[in-house]
């Protein structure tokens, strides 16, 4: 969360507030949190994913709940609560006039990652399947459906391969415009306790 956070969490969380009571603000946001991509170049067993992930199923939650608030209250205006009071009555309808889709947007195939271990890169792939089957039970608890989890889909562009020796643009390719985040925490053994085979890769 250290890294997390200042890199684009505390950021999405501040837009979230400013967007608060402008349901096209909102939908806007939520359209953002689907197009991001997360890149981890030395993944391991996929922690720093999955933490990512998680983070972002909770933003995405918080949204589609002032939505359906906002669209509550402009259904029933004259039982609206105190708390949304500020909010000028065309704001709330529009709000009604939004359909609030009761599904996570946030997939699998936004999150990116390279592994030199083969074990890990497979623990990887199976951890942010378990994230996802997570937050959709999270989901369901809350808005009473969810994304199938079943059949399993891609689990994250997660390669195999020595992330100093590949084109990180062949992993997580870069497009026009595209919010692309890159966070983990590569291994370093030191010089003096790598072999000559790192030490080419270094140079």
């Amino acid at each position: 969360m250290k890294v997390i956070e200042p890199l684009f969490l505390n950021d999405l969380y501040e837009a979230f507030e400013k967007a608060k009571g402008n349901p096209k603000k909102l939908n806007e946001l939520l359209l953002r949190l689907s197009k991001l991509k997360i890149f981890d170049p030395a993944c391991g067993s996929g922690n720093f994913l999955i933490i990512a992930y998680k983070e972002l199923r909770r933003l995405e939650i918080k949204i589609i709940q002032h939505l359906q608030l906002l669209k509550q209250t402009a259904s029933d205006f004259w039982a609206k609560s105190e708390q949304l009071s500020f909010i000028p009555k065309s704001q709330l309808n529009l709000a009604a006039s939004f359909q609030v889709e009761l599904f996570s947007r946030i997939q699998l195939n936004q999150f990116y990652g390279i592994e030199l271990d083969d074990f890990a890169h497979e623990i990887a792939q199976l951890s942010l399947w378990l994230a996802e089957h997570q937050m959709n039970v999270v989901f369901k608890k809350e808005f009473g459906q969810t994304n199938p989890t079943l059949p399993l889909k891609e689990a994250g562009k997660i390669v195999h391969g020595n992330a100093c020796q590949i084109d990180w643009a062949t992993v997580c390719p870069k497009k026009k415009d595209d919010e692309i985040y890159i966070l983990g925490n590569p291994p370093y053994l030191g010089y003096a306790r790598q072999n000559e085979d790192q030490k080419r890769t270094l140079k």
